[in-house]
């Protein structure tokens, strides 16, 4: 008994297990450097990686909070940082940086999902376990469960332990503090929305499992937490409240038909087409498995495995998704998204209460499954989506393609027939032409050459300059500008040229547009934006022009007021530990002294 003891006695020093994850992290990491840059290349692996690309060009200008990134379609200023936080990509974009090799840069990010997933899962576990061992192993097992980092969702990854002991420990322990619950609900929006949301519906199907441990004292809890999580997002509130209120975007299309079909959006399956077609088939094998083990499970554990099973079911047509589609739910384009995160509550009830053995069998072949479809399949040479995809370049050519790639792009963003795709065009304006995103029409001006000339033009980071000349006798000229337009565009006039701020040019819908745009349920509006959406000015006199994004004074206001509600949390949370760590030497001196 004293040998297994000593054994285990490491483990029980508080950092040492982070230390061993933090090894692993680095290890697991390097074995799947291929599987992180090539597995996804047929999500969004091109779209995140512009988006780390971006910041580097950002920072590398002393733009630390960047609005826009030109990265995409030939530098045309996508309001992607906008829409999705940037908070995660810092360090890889300072790898991007330091090494111009993009896919090392990605791998940097992979290492930390890596790292923090490893710690959430430990730290959670062991909160609600109290057995170390079970935290250890669970959080080793726990990369290998969603291992498609390119694809938006997995970034969230890190989240899902915390957010359920989050509202565990205020259902099941009686502890209602509601910072860490805010904390990480802030944390998820800047993330991604839409996994926000998803993880909402499977947070709250678990609250609702546990109605009889409502209290309106936990109730104010979870209030407090979602007040705490406003606070610490309101500069990303107020800044993408105001941009979605200046114009309407491509992704205010419930049912829109880019990049798929509108018939596809929210299509639904039978239940038995979709666990055929499951991304994580093991998950359901597992969830299967503690289904006929559901006995032996504690409370907790069990219904994880009802959310897992309702999630499941709700992603098939035995919900009614040809009605469902029509609503909000539309933003998710696929009815698959509801199941992404199962893999990840079933290996959470697993640990939480499974038997020991089942719990060794079932992880072991978690790791084996991982290690056989992932880095011992996805080698350098190999083409894995060949046969399915028609995607005949090899792992390493696309990596080597990828790194030429994006050192072009950061090169010389503009004006290159080399360059970084939106995707889904989501924040484009929602008469955005798609074909002429990609055709290089975006990034040219567009103008009567009989009322106006444009020569000496110059486009550099969050600048774009030109000359104007109006022939005698005309008064005034339009130019559509190769830009992307956002609320926050300005633009100065000199050498005598004058004229109007950047806005963009609409004109009234059609009886017969008008009837075509209710056909589609496209969003009410009563004009159509001209010109995809680019910014355009009215220049009135000959001269020099000059445009360049400045934050808007929401947008200030915003950012101003979220760093002092993460200030004064810290603040609070630095004196909240002071003080228990007080009452605890206290009370340890007085029972010291009455012994």
């Amino acid at each position: 008994m004293k040998r297994k003891q000593h054994k285990h006695q490491w483990l029980s020093k508080g950092y040492m297990p982070y230390l061993v994850l933090a090894a692993f992290s680095l290890v697991f990491t390097g074995l799947n450097y291929v599987v992180a840059n090539t597995s996804s290349q047929i999500y969004d692996y091109p779209f995140h990686l512009a988006r780390i690309v971006g910041l580097a060009n950002s920072i590398s200008h002393g733009d630390w909070l960047p609005n826009l990134n030109d990265m995409y379609n030939r530098g045309i200023g996508y309001g992607v940082p906008m829409f999705y936080g940037n908070w995660q990509f810092y360090l890889p974009a300072f790898v991007f940086l330091w090494t111009k090799v993009a896919t090392l840069a990605f791998s940097s990010y992979v290492f930390l999902l890596t790292l923090s997933s490893s710690f959430s899962a430990y730290w959670s576990v062991k909160k609600i376990t109290n057995s170390t061992n079970r935290a250890l192993l669970f959080s080793l097992v726990y990369p290998t469960l969603i291992p498609y980092y390119g694809f938006g969702m997995t970034a969230v990854v890190p989240f899902i332990p915390l957010l359920f002991y989050a509202i565990y420990k205020v259902l099941y322990l009686d502890k209602k503090n509601p910072v860490l619950l805010g904390v990480v609900i802030a944390l998820l929006v800047q993330t991604h929305i839409i996994s926000t949301i998803v993880l909402a519906i499977a947070s709250g199907l678990f609250v609702l499992l546990n109605l009889k441990k409502w209290t309106l004292q936990k109730m104010i809890s979870f209030a407090l937490s979602g007040v705490i999580s406003i606070l610490l997002t309101l500069g990303f509130i107020f800044q993408y409240l105001e941009q979605s209120r200046s114009q309407t975007f491509f992704v205010n299309w419930k049912l829109r038909d880019f990049p798929f079909p509108t018939v596809t959006v929210m299509s639904s399956s039978n239940l038995w087409e979709i666990i055929q077609a499951y991304t994580f088939p093991l998950a359901l094998v597992f969830l299967l498995a503690l289904i006929l083990l559901f006995r032996q499970l504690n409370q907790l554990s069990k219904q994880l495995v009802l959310v897992s099973t309702i999630l499941l079911l709700a992603s098939s047509s035995l919900l009614p998704w040809d009605i469902l589609r029509h609503t909000s739910l539309a933003v998710f384009q696929y009815t698959h998204r509801l199941t992404y995160f199962l893999p990840i509550f079933v290996m959470m009830a697993l640990f939480i209460s499974g038997k020991k053995l089942v719990v060794l069998v079932l992880a072991s072949i978690q790791v084996i499954y991982f290690a056989l479809v992932f880095p011992l399949s996805f080698l350098p040479s190999a083409s894995n989506y060949k046969d399915s995809f028609g995607l005949v370049a090899s792992n390493i050519e696309v990596m080597r393609g990828m790194n030429a790639k994006a050192v072009q792009v950061f090169t010389n963003p503009y004006d290159n027939e080399v360059t970084f795709d939106t995707s889904g065009d989501e924040y484009f304006n929602l008469d955005t032409n798609h074909e002429n995103a990609r055709n290089g029409q975006f990034n040219q001006f567009q103008y009567d050459g009989q009322t106006v000339a444009v020569t000496n033009i110059h486009k550099t980071y969050n600048n774009l300059e030109f000359d104007v000349t109006l022939p005698k006798g005309v008064t005034q000229a339009e130019i559509v500008l190769p830009k992307m337009w956002y609320k926050g565009y300005a633009v100065t006039y000199s050498n005598g040229a004058s004229g109007s701020q950047v806005s963009q040019k609409s004109q009234p819908l059609t009886a017969e547009e008008e009837k075509a745009y209710q056909e589609v349920e496209k969003p009410k509006v009563t004009s159509k934006v001209l010109y995809d959406g680019r910014g355009v000015i009215d220049v009135t006199s000959s001269g020099h022009v000059k445009v360049f994004y400045q934050k808007t004074a929401t947008q200030i206001t915003g950012f101003v007021l979220e760093i002092l509600a993460w200030l004064g949390l810290i603040t609070y949370s630095v004196l909240f530990t002071f003080k228990n760590r007080s009452k605890k030497s206290t009370a340890k001196t007085v029972a010291s002294t009455e012994a």
